[in-house]
């Protein structure tokens, strides 16, 4: 028999479908590696509750560097319970897999493959109004198509809506979608041609439906987002027996680590605080500073680090008046005198201002009045010495008498630089300590002018070491990088890549990676773009040339309006500062592996809000059967 004759095209409905996640389950038989899912993409609706639900408003688009791979967000092969290979993370991933693309000529049966070398094709777009479809001509291939420009226009505005020649997510079941070969995600099914007789065969595809994660116009941004309905493409190979060989097959398989980078400190930034913001504690020399929610993101305040507290006043007991006018009582021939103040909170040692007194029991009124130094205490009542006896036992004082505190803090012992002690979970409250403690307890003082300010040396970091944990004890071929941070790009022209495909580059980023206790990367570590790329090369070759014109000096974008003969397939530096990607050969058994990272602060969020590190890795893996038994080991 042939083999053409031994082979049989199957499509495989899906076992279970939901937005969330989708599962195929192949026969027990043998099947060649070239598993396609067909089908692949999203539908976008206004309002899925609404008369208009479904309708396509042409505002949410695919990201241009990996297009419809960007809806897919895990995917596992398993064999019963056995996972077998997997990939997660595919729309970083599958953005790194598109510059090792030849971006070369190709036409699919309707004339309109988008080229973007990811199996992406493109459907007849439907728009609001009256254009049509949006014929693609496979000779043009530069993203300032004019076209597909012309073609695609929102009603009577005439306002371009692909400026860069992105695709836009369907609003019907049966629009634009886009197929992919799984080998090229799945590394096993790369390097095993077929894959043997294994019970029980499961595909898993978890879905990203978060709208957030796509490109948006703005002009009628769509609500929701669902996943259509796809369709699994396997070739069965017949003929081939009913039982499950013993077998060993050692194949490559991606893995991903996750390492969270914390936040780089900047300028001075200086803040306001709400009133009385300062609270005290008899005794301790420890204040805690209360901001606002917003105001502590702004500062990112943590512990061991600088920070000058400005616009303080002198900090003081408020003065307490006595009750009644018999509050100091006298005793003939003693110079002390005892003062009643209900719940007073004095103590041994504390000065206090009295003001108001008239003369008492023989003493006069000035040695009665001032600062004195307080030498006993009861709950309600404090004594001084006065520097004169009494001539006489008696109580008085007057009805004006007041008692207060004298300073716990002069304004010159708060308004200068601290090091943080300590800052609450939510950041909304910090510690400093003072050289003296305070005389009293007051949960707010300060006043309305307080100011806090984080100070210029917080422009640098130290650097960060991150020890692996998923790496260790594995054979890893290379290792490859990408800064999956949270902000995404603001400007229309700027989405060649969006919050989630995008790898914004680090101000002054040094990487090392310490392989088995040796640095594996010259000393200096990846410290310059021309290193990372040629690193990157190395472990991830065959990159195409367009990315390497993405990344000029320059980020302006050629028109085609202007030189149409000059149009690339990517604007000359659209990806300048937005996909940094870092990669290295390993090559050998990793025992022990540290990434040490370092940056200091950039201007855009991208650049200087936390952010995770995500690092892809080739490792080796061996499948084994024997005795029906099935196995995966490193």
């Amino acid at each position: 028999m042939s083999l053409s004759n031994s082979v049989t095209t199957e499509l495989i409905d899906a076992r279970s479908h939901s937005n969330q996640r989708t599962e195929f389950r192949l026969d027990d038989a043998y099947y060649a590696s070239s598993l396609k899912l067909v089908d692949v993409g999203l539908i976008a609706s206004k309002n899925p509750q609404g008369p208009d639900a479904g309708t396509n408003s042409a505002s949410t688009i695919y990201p241009q560097i990996n297009g419809v791979m960007q809806c897919i967000r895990n995917i596992y092969l398993y064999s019963g319970t056995t996972l077998l290979d997997s990939v997660q993370n595919c729309a970083q991933y599958s953005a790194i897999q598109a510059l090792k693309t030849p971006n070369q000529g190709s036409i699919d049966l309707n004339r309109d493959l988008l080229l973007n070398g990811m199996g992406f094709s493109q459907s007849p777009i439907p728009v609001d109004g009256d254009i049509g479809t949006a014929a693609r001509k496979p000779e043009t291939l530069c993203t300032q198509d004019q076209s597909l420009k012309a073609a695609c226009r929102l009603g009577n505005t005439k306002a371009e809506i692909l400026a860069n020649n992105q695709c836009p997510i369907a609003g019907v079941e049966d629009g634009a979608s886009g197929s992919v070969m799984l080998s090229d995600l799945l590394q096993m099914l790369q390097g095993i041609s077929v894959l043997p007789r294994l019970p029980n065969l499961r595909l898993l595809f978890e879905w990203d439906t978060d709208i957030s994660h796509y490109a948006d116009l703005g002009d009628q941004k769509n609500t929701s987002l669902s996943v259509i309905r796809p369709t699994l493409v396997a070739e069965k190979i017949l003929g081939m027996g009913d039982e499950t060989p013993d077998l060993a097959v050692p194949y490559m398989s991606t893995i991903v680590e996750r390492f969270n980078i914390p936040k780089a400190h900047g300028a001075d930034v200086k803040v306001t605080l709400a009133a009385d913001p300062l609270a005290l504690t008899n005794g301790s020399a420890d204040i805690t500073v209360t901001v606002s929610a917003a105001q502590s993101s702004i500062l990112d305040l943590r512990q061991n680090e600088p920070v000058t507290i400005g616009g303080a006043p002198d900090i003081r007991k408020a003065a307490s008046t006595a009750a009644d006018a018999t509050s100091i009582s006298v005793t003939s021939g003693s110079p002390n005198v005892v003062c009643t103040l209900a719940a007073h909170g004095f103590k041994v040692a504390d000065v206090i201002t009295i003001a108001n007194s008239a003369d008492v029991g023989g003493i006069v009124a000035g040695n009665l009045n001032g600062d004195r130094t307080i030498t006993a205490v009861t709950t309600n009542t404090f004594t001084f010495v006065a520097v004169a006896n009494a001539t006489g036992t008696a109580t008085g004082g007057g009805g004006t008498v007041s008692y207060q505190l004298e300073q716990a803090f002069a304004a010159a012992d708060l308004n200068q630089t601290f090091i943080i002690k300590s800052v609450a979970a939510n950041q909304e409250t910090f510690v400093i300590t003072l050289d003296k403690a305070a005389n009293f307890t007051d949960a707010g003082e300060g006043g309305g002018a307080v100011t806090v300010e984080t100070v210029a040396d917080k422009s640098s970091i130290t650097r960060q070491s991150h020890r692996s944990q998923a790496f260790t004890n594995k054979f890893v071929r290379e290792l490859v990088l990408f800064n999956l941070t949270s902000g995404s790009l603001p400007a229309a022209g700027d989405r060649y890549v969006t919050q989630q495909t995008r790898s914004p580059a680090q101000v002054n980023e040094v990487l090392q990676m310490v392989v088995n206790n040796v640095n594996h990367i010259p000393d200096q570590g990846i410290n310059s773009e021309a290193l990372r790329i040629l690193y990157l090369n190395s472990a991830q070759p065959s990159l195409n040339v367009p990315y390497i014109a993405m990344l000029g000096d320059s980020g302006a974008q050629r028109l085609a309006a202007q030189d149409e003969k000059k149009a690339m397939i990517y604007p000359y530096g659209a990806l300048r500062n937005n996909f940094s990607i870092t990669a290295a050969k390993i090559g050998k058994r990793v025992d022990d592996l540290r990434f040490e990272h370092q940056r200091t602060y950039g201007s855009r969020a991208g650049s200087h809000d936390a952010y995770v590190l995500l690092c892809f890795g080739t490792v080796a893996r061996t499948l084994t059967v024997k005795n029906g038994i099935l196995n995966v080991s490193y």
